[in-house]
């Protein structure tokens, strides 16, 4: 018999400054906090227009609690935050034009993964939230984990080296549906290309997927997509203000799991 999962316990954080917010939200006592995407206006459609009322959630890649909170607010019945343990866990390009800042590089993705979580237990207390977080790794997920009825995958899959790896590992998880949200790349043929390249220097980011690729993906895992609904959330990053255009995937599960 597997060990039972073991839960984050809580963290108190008290100072926000402590704390770096990736979505922009309000905070009761502090006010607008973050960042780096503000989703406020187009959430129902980031979330594929899903009705999580009743329903056992996990949201993947959860980052500052977002979506969490929001899924919450939408009638689950419970949810669990999934993310790294420490930000080393990052899948980072290996860079050959980079690679004589690697460890201060690695350090620096250390320390902003470790004020993403401060700011997560800080929403997550001054929300009221009743969300339980689990860490660990995204290609080695614990079967006993699950089962969910539904898992969020909010733009994380082109940050992965092996996004197909890591949904057969939150599938197996998932009873009913998944819902993939990807910066919109549409194409007729199951395409990806490599978004790092010796001129930009990316570290961070591996793979642009077509949303053909992504029902090609979903398929293999045994999972039919029911809908394809698009929103516009506003990145604010500097240099690249403005609405950018995203779909959500949102796939039932045609195939069971085996026994």
């Amino acid at each position: 018999m597997s060990p039972p999962v073991t839960y984050a316990i809580p963290q108190l954080v008290e100072d926000p400054s402590l704390c770096q917010f990736y979505h922009r939200m309000e905070i009761p006592g502090v006010g607008e906090v973050g960042g780096e995407w503000d989703l406020r206006q187009t959430i129902d459609s980031y979330l594929g227009e899903y009705d999580f009322t009743g329903q056992r959630v996990l949201d993947v890649g959860a980052a500052t609690g977002f979506l969490t909170f929001e899924i919450e607010r939408r009638g689950a019945r419970e949810v669990v935050s999934f993310d790294m343990e420490d930000g080393a866990q990052w899948d980072i390009v290996p860079h050959a034009l980079a690679r004589g800042d690697a460890g201060a590089f690695l350090e620096q993705v250390q320390r902003g993964h470790k004020r993403l979580k401060n700011a997560y237990w800080f929403a997550h207390s001054r929300l009221g939230s009743r969300a339980r977080a689990y860490y660990g790794d995204i290609y080695r997920m614990p079967a006993n984990l699950g089962p969910f009825d539904v898992a969020v995958m909010g733009m994380i899959l082109g940050h992965l080296r092996d996004p197909l790896h890591a949904i057969a590992n939150v599938a197996a998880l998932c009873s009913s549906h998944l819902i993939l949200t990807n910066q919109a790349l549409y194409a007729k043929d199951p395409l990806a290309y490599l978004m790092p390249s010796r001129e930009n220097k990316e570290r961070l980011a591996w793979w642009a997927l077509s949303d053909a690729c992504l029902k090609q993906m979903l398929r293999i895992l045994g999972f039919e997509v029911v809908k394809v609904v698009k929103s516009m959330p506003r990145c604010l990053v500097k240099g690249r203000e403005g609405q950018e255009e995203c779909m959500s995937l949102v796939a039932r599960r045609v195939v069971p799991e085996p026994a």
